[in-house]
């Protein structure tokens, strides 16, 4: 049953709340797909997710998770329901495919045996209050948005041989899309293109604490080789900073991949097996049937 929460006095970027929503459940193995109608005053998100699978019956390829974000950062409606598949609230605009992000580990694995609509909830619940006040103070940095951290580095970036302390892990946002995470001390800096991050998560290990929690992230440096740095920071905001990361992973490549974007008014489902084929098929990749055309 669907259920509408209203939210007052958050002052929230409904665009980034939507882009995790749409991260969590592709780390979740769904299929996503989205429509937006941002807009500075009344905003309108709809997101739909659905299970993976090579072979799906029709009805159950046709059932959606449906989640749709309306209103404005500081007024502003959360519904969570279920729907069919393609279906889209908004008609003026695409319903897109989001392209795979291939970022593991997220906040989600943090929540264990519970249903999924309750995880999905409670994971929604926990970025509202982290991107709490995220619009305010926006017109002064219309060109890039950066989130700032008290961080160490430990170890696995290939050019230092020992920890650095008492620095800053800086998440950069950018309008041109060329988001980057950074971490800076006073001897120098790391510099992780988002375009180049392959996967970002929570670790274990043991530091000061005994299961200390870090964060792991896989990029290609300029030379091409693969690095692997950890940072430890706070674990109170950990699963907070890892979101953000795989936030601003998820936005890059869903820009860089916008070309290859397939619209689901584009697909059809076999008539004999329901395998999601080609629109323009004439027959079917899986099973081999004719399908008729319109």
């Amino acid at each position: 049953m669907a259920k509408t929460e209203r939210y007052r006095g958050y002052h929230i970027d409904l665009e980034r709340l939507a882009t995790r929503i749409e991260a969590y459940l592709q780390e979740n193995g769904f299929e996503v797909a989205f429509s937006k109608e941002p807009s500075e005053k009344l905003s309108l998100f709809f997101i739909q997710a659905r299970k993976y699978g090579a072979l799906r019956t029709v009805a159950g390829a046709r059932r959606s998770t449906d989640i749709v974000i309306k209103g404005e950062p500081n007024n502003f409606v959360l519904n969570i329901g279920t729907g069919e598949w393609g279906r889209n609230l908004l008609m003026s605009i695409p319903l897109l495919i989001v392209p795979t992000i291939a970022i593991a580990a997220t906040v989600a694995k943090l929540y264990v045996g519970k249903r999924f609509e309750s995880n999905l909830r409670n994971y929604i619940r926990d970025q509202i209050g982290f991107l709490k006040d995220s619009t305010m103070g926006k017109a002064l940095a219309a060109q890039q948005d950066t989130r700032l951290y008290d961080c160490d580095y430990v170890e696995g970036y290939p050019k230092w041989k020992s920890q650095a302390p008492d620095g800053k892990l800086l998440l950069e946002r950018q309008r041109d899309g060329k988001n980057r995470i950074v971490f800076k001390v006073d001897s120098g800096e790391i510099i992780m293109p988002a375009e180049q991050i392959s996967n970002a998560k929570i670790i274990r290990r043991n530091g000061l604490h005994a299961d200390e929690l870090m964060i792991q992230i896989t990029y290609k440096d300029l030379q091409g080789r693969v690095c692997k740095p950890i940072f430890n920071m706070n674990d109170h905001i950990i699963s907070g900073v890892l979101a953000g990361i795989n936030e601003l992973t998820g936005e890059d490549k869903v820009l860089r991949s916008l070309e290859h974007t397939s619209l689901i008014t584009e697909i059809k489902f076999c008539i004999s097996c329901s395998v999601e084929i080609p629109k323009a098929a004439k027959f079917c990749s899986y099973c081999g049937e004719r399908q008729s055309i319109k």
